[in-house]
């Protein structure tokens, strides 16, 4: 290898795989190339290796790592700094002016394409760039604008596909592509049957101050009124604008109760999610996709958007005869048929074809229909296939997302969602609150009461919470009390009786691979065996 002979590792707490030792090799000697490896078998870490060779050998001073969501950018900054002790900042629109100012001057910054145009005249300090999700480069995306104006010389671009269409254009603006198939006999073993990928779609600026301006009425309202104002923020969160314009142009309870907010929900966006749909569609080479939708006028409303592949609409029984739905689903079988948008439809026993492309574009509050839903991918066609999950962040259209994914995981399906990413959209969720007004321990009705969430949600995030390991409880006089891990020192000089029981015995069960480990005993007990594993 031309750059520093030999690959540097003396700071990865990861053993890399032979195909990612051969790919960072490749990398540092073309100066510009772009990896492509199926997901699931860690582009993420050549990507650091990359990075910690470069500082290492004095061959650059600052590098920029281009992710394509705050969600991600997160996730790979926690990465480098617990896998390669890099001490990388995280730079996006939720973090303060301040912090992003300092954050600048940094070594090594993680940032959406997004923010780095914002900052523009930062990006000629750099003298490298690390693209993830390369595959974003085309057409007016931000990460095409990025790298058309940053003079870095050293670029590595990491994708798990690029479409063939795509390829040429990509390769001039990072370099050349090496490209490691799913049949590899090197990564096989590494790739999962299934990827799930996230896509935010948040709300504009109107929209969500039409969605802050509805949450204040469900703060406000009666139980009855507040089932209906959790339908108009679930409507305009997970389906859309137009979704809630039909519904306040009917003689119902829901267009009563909005009819002060009339005017100004007709004048927003129809379709906040569209964008990031034709996106996906056109970033996924697909024999056949099904894209899910609940609301019959967004179904219908994205039929005329995609017109031009030739899709085909199946809406279910209830709103068509029998004989149309056989003729629609004669259609979706019909190979040349790429597009499948259905309602209701693949739930209702009605047999749609399998897919390679999954589009879940409503985010469904129940669970069973998340997984009845995923079974159109499950079923084995191709070697690798993908779910987009199109969700709204800050919405109760996020709350219903993780819920989802939850349960899916606890009867046994996997979505592919690693917990880091899961902890990442908790905080992007309205639970969040829960955490902000924790300033002291308090039990679950004051939570409820401080945050205007029902009990109910209370619950669901505080389990949520509980399992990622940022809150704890204690039983107090209060009863059941939440406090966050930061308020043990708190509650160890107000409770510290609390903490150290003598007459109480109890047991742990701690599941390790495919084992358990077993404590039982007094307090000093139990402790000491804890002890003595995390030592271990």
């Amino acid at each position: 290898m031309s750059n520093g002979k030999k690959l540097d590792f003396s700071e990865i707490k990861l053993k890399p795989r032979k195909y990612q030792i051969k790919a960072a090799r490749i990398a540092l000697d073309k100066r510009r190339s772009i990896i492509v490896l199926p997901t699931g078998t860690g582009k993420t870490l050549i990507g650091l290796i990359w990075i910690k060779n470069l500082l290492k050998k004095g061959l650059v001073k600052k590098v920029i790592v281009l992710e394509p969501t705050r969600i991600l950018v997160e996730q790979v900054t926690g990465f480098f700094k617990r896998i390669g002790n890099l001490d990388a900042v995280p730079i996006h629109g939720m973090v303060p002016r301040e912090v992003k100012e300092r954050g600048w001057r940094e070594e090594v910054i993680v940032t959406t394409p997004e923010e780095a145009l914002f900052h523009e005249d930062e990006l000629k300090y750099f003298d490298a760039v690390l693209i993830d999700e390369c595959h974003h480069a085309v057409g007016e995306d931000a990460y095409r604008k990025v790298l058309e104006i940053i003079p870095a010389d050293w670029r590595l671009g990491l994708s798990a596909h690029i479409p063939l269409r795509h390829r040429k254009s990509i390769e001039r603006l990072i370099g050349e592509i090496t490209e490691w198939k799913v049949t590899d006999p090197e990564v096989s073993p590494y790739i999962p049957d299934w990827l799930g990928e996230i896509y935010e779609t948040p709300l504009d600026n109107d929209s969500m101050r039409v969605y802050e301006k509805i949450e204040e009425l469900w703060k406000n309202s009666s139980r009855k009124e507040r089932m209906i104002y959790s339908l108009a923020l679930r409507f305009l969160s997970r389906d859309g604008a137009l979704a809630l314009k039909e519904s306040v142009m009917k003689d119902t309870l829901l267009a009563k109760l909005l009819s002060p907010l009339k005017e100004e929900i007709l004048q927003l966006e129809d379709l906040h999610k569209e964008k990031k749909l034709l996106k996906v569609l056109d970033q996924h080479d697909f024999e056949k996709a099904i894209i899910f939708v609940d609301r019959i006028v967004i179904a219908r409303r994205i039929y005329d958007t995609l017109r031009e592949f030739n899709p085909v609409l199946i809406i279910g029984r209830r709103k068509s005869s029998d004989t149309k739905v056989k003729e629609a689903l004669m259609k979706a079988r019909d190979p040349s048929t790429k597009i499948i948008i259905s309602t209701s439809a693949g739930e209702e026993g009605i047999d749609l074809p399998s897919a390679d492309l999954l589009i879940l574009w409503s985010n469904v509050v129940s669970p069973l229909r998340f997984i009845q839903r995923h079974g159109r991918i499950l079923r084995k066609t191709k070697p690798l296939k993908y779910v987009a999950y199109l969700v709204t962040p800050d919405t109760v259209d996020m709350n219903a997302f993780l819920d989802s994914i939850l349960f899916a995981k606890k009867v046994g399906v996997d979505i592919g969602i690693d917990e880091d990413t899961v902890r990442k959209l908790l905080r992007k969720s309205p639970r969040a609150s829960i955490l902000e007004v924790l300033d002291v321990p308090m039990p679950l009705d004051w939570i409820a009461e401080a945050t205007a969430l029902t009990e109910s949600e209370v619950r669901r995030g505080l389990r949520m919470f509980l399992d990622s390991g940022d809150l704890f409880y204690v039983y107090t006089p209060l009863g059941r009390t939440i406090a966050r891990i930061d308020h043990i020192p708190l509650l160890l000089d107000e409770y510290p009786e609390y903490f150290s029981p003598s007459d109480v015995k109890a047991r742990i069960i701690i599941p390790r691979n495919k084992r358990k480990i077993n404590f039982y005993g007094n307090f000093n007990e139990v402790f000491k065996g804890l002890s003595e594993l995390l030592v271990k």
